[in-house]
């Protein structure tokens, strides 16, 4: 059957003009109405970016569509907009989309909202090379973020990329990302089917030790299944012996030891942890976990040191270093009622972190702890407080101790 060239559908260019003016006379009022039509139109703009994808206009139809949906009040599909565009498109400006975003904020969780500005802001790992690879970094900031009336839009985003990119190279790793948006949104038992498919879908694929290990994961903090973690867990260090998960897996292996109060166990399975991880992030909460089971088997000279050498070990993360010091400093002087000690460990927080916010307070708990046996270095770290932070509460305190011990 023929057709006749007037029959065919207007050009691409057209069609999007279509939908800006729709947008220049769109009403203000903000009825129930207005809002499924401005849902309407965002469809309309999300099918014709999808079928224009590699033409520059798309970046204006992702725009208008973010607005659009802002408009309809579906801030979920708004925030994965905004995330699309913001990776399809680096060289838009960031600051004319964070407003956008922020508007959009309330489908996430409060703890989400700092995440999803701090990942807007964030440059991705490498620079990606096709439209796939692009849309898939945002994905994974999508995988970080969390929010009941943001989780059905993002899940969304998912599907329809492994529609459109079935052959895409890097699927293997986007399923585990789509993995970890399930779990992050308490939807485990999806998350265990995803890390599954993640596993049998992809013969070659180098996360397979992952995948079983998130699994894992899931029965032990989320579903609170020890025993079948733990099968998990070992089948991981039989199949996987040489797995860059190894370490990972018996850290966790330790904690689920600790908290049966299978202590010796646990120490051994850090001591494995530790060995493996060297200094990742990973190794910092293995050295914490070993000094809490030091600290529960009142081994607590040992934790001490041990926090101590933590401590040097992460210095270059200042918050981590200082905050093994600082829990040194407890033990000090509530488990070994240590006064030099405990003074030793909070100067030295003081030098490693200068600036944490709660330097007022460990400056005034160091003062306090001089005053009986070395009133003149107390006098010294309360004035060195009144000159850091004179605004600050302790300052006001720190001024009263000074007045008591000058008379």
């Amino acid at each position: 059957m023929a057709f006749s060239p007037a029959l065919y559908a207007a050009s691409a260019q057209d069609a999007l003009n279509f939908y800006k003016q729709e947008i220049k006379s769109f009403p203000t009022q903000n009825s129930r109405i207005n809002r499924l039509y401005a849902s309407a139109l965002a469809d309309g703009l999300e099918t014709w970016a999808l079928q224009n994808s590699t033409q520059p206009a798309a970046q204006d139809a992702l725009f208008m569509q973010a607005k659009l949906l802002l408009r309809a009040q579906e801030n979920g599909r708004a925030v994965v907009t905004l995330f699309k565009l913001h990776r399809l498109f680096p060289g838009l400006d960031v600051n004319a989309l964070l407003p956008l975003l922020t508007e959009a904020s309330p489908c996430l969780n409060v703890n989400s909202r700092e995440e999803a500005t701090r990942l807007f802001k964030t440059a991705p790992a490498g620079a990606a090379t096709s439209a796939a690879e692009q849309e898939a970094q945002a994905l994974y900031d999508l995988s970080k973020l969390t929010g009941s009336n943001f989780y059905p839009a993002a899940v969304r985003a998912f599907e329809n990329f492994f529609t459109r990119y079935p052959d895409y190279e890097g699927n293997n790793e986007v399923e585990l990302w789509y993995g970890d948006l399930h779990r992050l949104n308490d939807n485990y038992l999806a998350a265990i089917l995803q890390y599954k498919k993640a596993d049998d879908l992809y013969p070659q694929s180098p996360y397979k030790a992952a995948s079983m290990r998130l699994i894992g994961d899931i029965y032990a903090d989320n579903l609170k299944d020890s025993e079948r973690a733990l099968q998990i867990y070992t089948q991981v260090l039989r199949q996987f012996p040489d797995s860059s998960e190894t370490g990972i897996v018996y850290k966790h292996m330790a904690i689920l030891d600790e908290n049966r109060k299978q202590y010796d166990s646990a120490l051994i399975n850090y001591d494995k942890a530790i060995e493996l991880l060297a200094t990742s992030p990973a190794a910092y909460e293995a050295y914490r976990g070993k000094a809490d089971v030091f600290v529960k088997t009142k081994r607590y000279e040992d934790a001490y040191n041990l926090l101590h050498k933590t401590s040097a070990l992460f210095q270059n993360d200042k918050e981590a270093s200082s905050q093994a010091i600082l829990t040194a400093a407890k033990i000090a002087k509530n488990r070994l009622h240590d006064p030099a000690k405990y003074a030793q460990s909070i100067e030295k927080a003081l030098v490693l972190n200068p600036n944490t916010e709660n330097a007022p307070s460990l400056m005034y708990e160091l003062g306090q702890s001089y005053e009986e046996t070395q009133p003149a270095k107390a006098k010294e770290v309360y004035r060195r407080l009144i000159l850091k932070a004179p605004t600050d509460r302790y300052a006001t305190r720190a001024q009263k101790r000074l007045n008591r011990l000058a008379k």
